[in-house]
Parts: structure tokens; C-alpha cells; sequence
């Protein structure tokens, strides 16, 4: 039995001898095949690391938001997907090359998308000619002047001869002379291909040819296996309140080509943003964050192997601004409706001089105790949300709404500077509050300049506030003459009149007559140009900011302020607040005795003008009319309100309003609104 046993295992492992001799052979050959992949292969597979390169894609940062002083946003971020050319992954050989782009512009076409192109060419081979009004830009000038360069090609060379030497070029033609695409492909990638030399299109500058695309063409693009295209996410600006703000918050842009240089030693890439204008601009540095890069290492092949984030992005900080969104919004109403008033009414009149030519103003509005700006309108303005639609529009409108009239805009200020030809009197001890003129109409003290009064037959005796009411021409020459220019101009200085506000925004510093702008002219001033100074006249031009400024320094006591339209800045999250304080630029040297009188005057001429004694909110005013012309005046009127404890100063100017009595009517209302008050300066009926 035992025997039996031990043959039965006997047979039992012969039969498992073969198996055994397989597994075996198996392992010997996955030991070899391991030894070759490791050693023997290690020569390919650092050939294969060797073809492969990194490529560092610059990832956009968000840019910080916009609010207004009460936390309305004004311009928020929203997401976009822009189709773009990358330079490395594109075919390099001018046959692949051309049928890459054939089939991306083929795959847009069939989209319903047309290729972005900047060539300034009209027309379709043979038919073309330059595009004169795209040359008229600078930039396609400075992009045609770059190509030229590069392809070697003379400069002046005519539009066809252009045309067809890049047709060599790109390689679109055979060794016969053969065109090789259809004309309506051949001419997109004539375009394209002008476009990416143009432009500087390199690895670190992609080249965008479709914006906002939507997800049948993303997915249109990825499934047609184009090399060379990819889908960017983006942000672009959202413009909450259209229409409304738009000088102030300005517009963002491509770095213009004449500032490249500069942008990309600040760390911007090539196709990198900016602001361009408004607030956009002037806090640029505060919003524009740190962009971030990511690496992608790719084969030769344009196939992605692997990518990795080099550096985070760090969104920009938001501003809010110290302007009132729904302020600014009823001022540029208001402004817009009365130029409209004045100049139906003038023409109606069938007069000269009654409005009949008023298209244009600015009306600005600013606290007396910080300096910060609460509306500044001008009109015409234009809508922020349609600007690349309306373009041609605005920039061929004769009334200029690009060009902002609140703080670049410098106007005669009119008899609104008697104000401050009172504070220089007083505080020289050169007149008293009671200090009475006998105003004959006909000033005569200098025999070569004897100016009149605007009352011919004069006022009569009147005494400085009286003086102020009734805007008596004839009583501050006298006190200007007495005072002399010297004296006066120290004080206008330091009220703030030809001298800059301080804002933030691109604004004109003025003129302030006198014998030391008389030098920069090569001209002499004469004792008759004091006379004429001292009411307004003369070479004295401010802009309305400056006015506003000037009446609130002159009614707070004569501190003078910055001003700002910058509140506050907070990291994008809303944390890490810093509030801008207000910033004093200087002092009026003037006593409490000044100030009453300069308010007691600005109160009695509310009080004697027709437009605004009927208005029931205690406020002080004083119209300007400033002849611009023989024929033409501008409208100037200023104010402050409350009358006991000034809070706004408010300014508003009309070119060619006539008369200054008619740029009252859109500061009532201002006030009114500020104040929730009515038309007539009556607390609303609840």
C-alpha cells in the first residue's frame, strides 16, 4: 500500500515538469525584457524626453472690481471664452501651416464665425486698395511699418504688388504661379497670416481670432483636431449702470504699441490689458492683480504631456469710488434736459445770443469738508457698455464726448470770481463789509480803459454784499483796482483757482490772469486788465472741478482739500480695507468776518436772481456770464448747500447758454434730489 502511495506522487509532480519549464521561460523573458526596457532602451527614452519642451502660458488675474460710495457696483468681472492661435503648437512649414489655418477658418465659417484680422486692406484680390481710414491709426501704422520690416518688403510699395508679394511669401502659390486655395480662403489666411507678423504673435503673445465663442464651436474646434488653437477662459467687463458714469470710470484696453515696452518691464505680457482712461487708469496699479503662469511641457508634436502652475494669479484689489452712482446719474439728466431747454428756447427766439448754439456742458458736484467728489457730469458722454459699437460715432461727433468737460474743460468763470475778488479785498484790510461804491454805470479812472457796468445807468451807492447780489460790475473794478493783482492772485492761489485739484483723473490746471501768464504769452500786463480780471474777465479760465473746489474752500472756512474720487480699496474677497482720508492742499488766510460776508453775499444774490429766490432750501449762489465771443456767452452758475453748515459746493457750465440765470435750473434740482427735497426746494409730500 505504501509503495502504491509513493508512485502516485511520483507521477503526480512528473506531469507538472512541463508547466514548471513554461513559468519559467516566462520569467527569464519578462527578467530580459525589464532589463532592456531599463538599460537597453534608456537611449530611446531620453531621446524621447529630449523632444520635448516647456511652454509658459501667462494665466490672466482678475482685475479688481468698481463700486460707488455706497457699494453699487459699477463694473464687475463676468467670464468669456476667447479662441486663440498659440505660437508653439502651431505647424512651422508654410504648406502645413496654410492648411492648419484653412481648416480653423473653414471650421469658424462653418460656426457662422469670421477670423479676426487687423490688415488694413479693403477689397478681394485683384481688386484691393489700402484701407486709408485704418491707417489714419497709429498703431496700424506702427503694425504695417513692423511687417514691412520684417518681410523685407520696400515701404511705399502699391496696395497689388503688396498683396501678391505675400502671396509668395506665405507660400499660397505653386512654382507656376498657380493660386493654390479658392480667393475667399486664400484672402483669410493672407489676412491671418499679416495679422500674427503684425502683432508680434510668439509663444509668449498668442493671437486671439474669436471672442466670446459659444460651446457648439468650442466644441466644433476640439473635435476637428486643429494643432495650433485652443479655447482661453477670460474675463471681460461687465458695466452695471450703462451710460452713467462713463467719463469717470473710464475704459480698458490693449496696451497701446507706443507703451509695450514699458507694460512688459511692469511684468504685462504682450496681450495683457490695461486701462486706457477714467478711474480704469488711474488706479491701474490697484486693480490689475499679479497674473499667474502655468507650464506646459509638450512633444514636438504640439501634444501636451504634462503642465503644472509655476505661480497662482492674485486678483486686483476693488475700488470704490466717492461718487454717488444715482447722484451722477440725475446730474447728467438734468445737465442733458437744460442744455436741450436752452437751446430749443434760443432758437425758438430767433435771436442771437439766447442759447440758440448751447450743445455742451459739465455740472460737478463735492463735499465742502472733504474734498471728495460726488458727480462730475459732462455732456455729451457716451455708453461704456456699446463703446466699440458706437465708436465711429463718438469720435466724429463735433460736441467731442470723449473729451470731459468737468475737469479738462476750462471756461471764463464770470462773475462767480467776484467771490474770491472779496475774500483778497478783506483780508488786504483794502475794503470793509461796509465799505459803500457809488456805481455811475461808466467806470473812468483810467483814461485809456473805461469799461461800464452791465447796468449801464449804474447802481448807485452799494455796499459790498449788495454789491455781490446785484453782480455790480462797477464795484469790483474799484475794489480790484485797489487791491491790486498781486494781492489778488495770492489769495486765488490759494483758493485753488489755476491751480490743480489734485484728482485723480487727467484734469486741465486753468489760467489765472495775471502778469506772470501775461510773460509766458510775450505780453505785458496793464492796469485795465486788473479791472477785467477782477470781475471774472481777462485770461482767467477754470474748469467747473476748480470752481466747485474754490466754493467750498471759500465757504468751509478756507481750508482747501484734495480732491479725490478715490473712497476706499479692499482686497477682491471684500477684506483688508483702506480708506483714503481726506488731504488738505493748503489754507485761505480769511477770518469768520470773510466768510460770512462771502456767504451772506453768494445768499443774497439767490435771493435777487429770478431763478433761484423762489427756491425754498436755504442755500447760497452766484450766476457767471462769460462772454466768449460777440455773439456768444457761456453759462456759469455756482452754490452751496446748507446755507448755515455747507455740506455740497456744486458748479455748472454751459457753453454758449446765454446768460448765467439758465445754469441754475439743473442745480436746484441737483440739490433737490441730494436732499430728497421737490423741484421748488419743499420736502416731498409723503
Amino acid at each position: 500500500m505504501r509503495d502504491k502511495g509513493l508512485n502516485k506522487n511520483r507521477k503526480f509532480n512528473i506531469r507538472f515538469i512541463p508547466l514548471c519549464v513554461i513559468y519559467a521561460a516566462a520569467c527569464v523573458f519578462f527578467f530580459i525584457k525589464l532589463i532592456n526596457i531599463q538599460i537597453t532602451g534608456a537611449d530611446r527614452y531620453v531621446k524621447t524626453m529630449s523632444l520635448s519642451h516647456e511652454r509658459e502660458v501667462v494665466v490672466q488675474s482678475l482685475r479688481g472690481e468698481i463700486y460707488d460710495r455706497n457699494g453699487v457696483p459699477l463694473v464687475t468681472n463676468e467670464y468669456t471664452e476667447n479662441l486663440q492661435l498659440d505660437y508653439a503648437s502651431l505647424p512651422k512649414g508654410l504648406k502645413e501651416r496654410n492648411e492648419t489655418l484653412s481648416q480653423i477658418i473653414n471650421v469658424l465659417k462653418e460656426n457662422g464665425r469670421e477670423v479676426i484680422t487687423v490688415m488694413p486692406v479693403t477689397g478681394t484680390y485683384p481688386h484691393i486698395k489700402y484701407d486709408e481710414e485704418a491707417l489714419k491709426s497709429q498703431t496700424a501704422q506702427n503694425r504695417m511699418y513692423r511687417f514691412l520690416l520684417y518681410h523685407n518688403i520696400r515701404t511705399g510699395v502699391n496696395c497689388l504688388d503688396f498683396y501678391e508679394e505675400l502671396l509668395n511669401d506665405f507660400g499660397l502659390v505653386d512654382s507656376e504661379g498657380e493660386h493654390i486655395y479658392d480667393s475667399e480662403t486664400e484672402d483669410k489666411i493672407v489676412r491671418l497670416r499679416y495679422s500674427l507678423d503684425a502683432t508680434n504673435f510668439a509663444a509668449d503673445n498668442p493671437y486671439v481670432i474669436a471672442e466670446n465663442i459659444d460651446l457648439p464651436l468650442t466644441t466644433a474646434v476640439l473635435e476637428s483636431g486643429c494643432k495650433g488653437v485652443s479655447v482661453k477662459k477670460e474675463y471681460k467687463r461687465k458695466y452695471n449702470v450703462p451710460g452713467v458714469g462713463s467719463n469717470i470710470i473710464g475704459r480698458i484696453g490693449k496696451i497701446p504699441e507706443e507703451k509695450m515696452e514699458e507694460y512688459l518691464a511692469k511684468g504685462y505680457s504682450y496681450d495683457g490689458v490695461t486701462g486706457l482712461s477714467g478711474a480704469e487708469a488711474a488706479f491701474e496699479e490697484i486693480l490689475r492683480g499679479e497674473n499667474g503662469i502655468t507650464v506646459y511641457v509638450e512633444d514636438d508634436y504640439g501634444n501636451i504631456l504634462e503642465s503644472y502652475v509655476k505661480k497662482e494669479p492674485v486678483p486686483g484689489k476693488n475700488v470704490y469710488l466717492t461718487i454717488d452712482i444715482n447722484l451722477q446719474a440725475q446730474a447728467e439728466k438734468l445737465l442733458e434736459e437744460q442744455i436741450k431747454i436752452i437751446k430749443a428756447d434760443g432758437i425758438a427766439s430767433g435771436q442771437q445770443n439766447r442759447g440758440e448754439k448751447a450743445d455742451s456742458g459739465a455740472l460737478t458736484v463735492t463735499s465742502v469738508n472733504t474734498g471728495q467728489v460726488l458727480a462730475l457730469a459732462s455732456y455729451p458722454t457716451y455708453d461704456l457698455s456699446t463703446f466699440s459699437e458706437d465708436y465711429e460715432t463718438i469720435v466724429q461727433n463735433p460736441a467731442k464726448p470723449l473729451f470731459d468737460r468737468s475737469i479738462s474743460g476750462t471756461y471764463q468763470p464770470g462773475s462767480t470770481f467776484k467771490l474770491a475778488t472779496t475774500i483778497a479785498a478783506l483780508m488786504s484790510n483794502t475794503i470793509t463789509p461796509n465799505t459803500t461804491i457809488n456805481d455811475t454805470g461808466h467806470y473812468t479812472f483810467y483814461p485809456d480803459y473805461q469799461p461800464w457796468c452791465w447796468k449801464r445807468d449804474g447802481h448807485g451807492p452799494v455796499d459790498l454784499i449788495d454789491a455781490i447780489g446785484v453782480s455790480c460790475n462797477y464795484y469790483f473794478y474799484e475794489t480790484g483796482r485797489r487791491t491790486g493783482i498781486e494781492t489778488l492772485n495770492k489769495y486765488c492761489k490759494q483758493l485753488g483757482l489755476g491751480e490743480y485739484t489734485g484728482i485723480e483723473l487727467p484734469e486741465k490746471k486753468g489760467i489765472l490772469a495775471g502778469p506772470e501768464y501775461k510773460e509766458t504769452m510775450g505780453k505785458r500786463w496793464y492796469s485795465g486788465d486788473t479791472l477785467a480780471a477782477a470781475i471774472g474777465q481777462s485770461d482767467n479760465s477754470f474748469t467747473p472741478l476748480q470752481l466747485s473746489s474754490y466754493i467750498a474752500t471759500a465757504v468751509n472756512g478756507g481750508t482747501r482739500y484734495k480732491s479725490t474720487v478715490l473712497l476706499k480699496t479692499c482686497n477682491y474677497s471684500g477684506s483688508d480695507e483702506e480708506v483714503n482720508a481726506p488731504q488738505i492742499l493748503g489754507t485761505v488766510d480769511m477770518d469768520e468776518t470773510c466768510v460770512d460776508c462771502v456767504k451772506r453775499g453768494m445768499r443774497r444774490s439767490k435771493e435777487l436772481t429770478t431763478t433761484t429766490k423762489n427756491y425754498k432750501f436755504p442755500i447760497g449762489s452766484k450766476t457767471g456770464t462769460a462772454q466768449t465771443s460777440q455773439t456768444n456767452n457761456n453759462a456759469v452758475f455756482v452754490a452751496f448747500a446748507p446755507y448755515d453748515a455747507p455740506e455740497i459746493s456744486i458748479s455748472c457750465v454751459i457753453e454758449n447758454g446765454s446768460t448765467g440765470t439758465l445754469a441754475a435750473a439743473p442745480v436746484l434740482k441737483t440739490i433737490s434730489f441730494y436732499y430728497g427735497l421737490d423741484n421748488n426746494g419743499n420736502p416731498l409730500k409723503s
